[in-house]
């Protein structure tokens, strides 16, 4: 399964970068937690926690109202069982401030039954590896 899941989340990000909203939510649980409590991009966003498709509707709004251009690559997907923790560069330019940014951050990624539960953002490698349960 955790293969699966991998690939799972592969997938959000490859209709993420099409920009293809149906098959985005159809991976995520129609109750899903977005969290980015711990993101370094937090302060970008009008909340911390956004729940269902709704909140991820309004998420990414504020998102790509934030940014001028914005790009999001993920380096590489870690297989933590039941969690997938997503390593990704976001690279952009503010849409206020004209600034050109290059973000290094961590996602864990927990799936049940093949959907997106919960996602949950971090600066740090090793706040991703202690809530995915994996240690470097």
């Amino acid at each position: 399964m955790s293969e699966e899941n991998v690939e799972i989340v592969r997938e959000v990000y490859e209709a993420s970068a099409r920009r293809d909203a149906a098959r985005v939510l159809s991976f995520y649980d129609p109750e899903i937690e977005w969290d980015i409590t711990c993101s370094p991009a937090k302060d970008l966003m009008g909340h911390n926690v956004y729940r269902g498709h709704g909140g991820l509707r309004t998420f990414f709004q504020e998102w790509y109202e934030a940014w001028e251009e914005v790009s999001a690559d993920y380096e590489e997907l870690v297989d933590a069982g039941e969690n997938v923790i997503a390593i990704e560069t976001t690279r952009g330019r503010g849409r206020l401030s004209g600034a050109p940014v290059e973000l290094a951050h961590f996602s864990v990624w927990t799936l049940r039954d093949g959907q997106i539960v919960r996602v949950a953002w971090f600066g740090t490698w090793d706040e991703a590896a202690n809530v995915a349960g994996l240690s470097k």
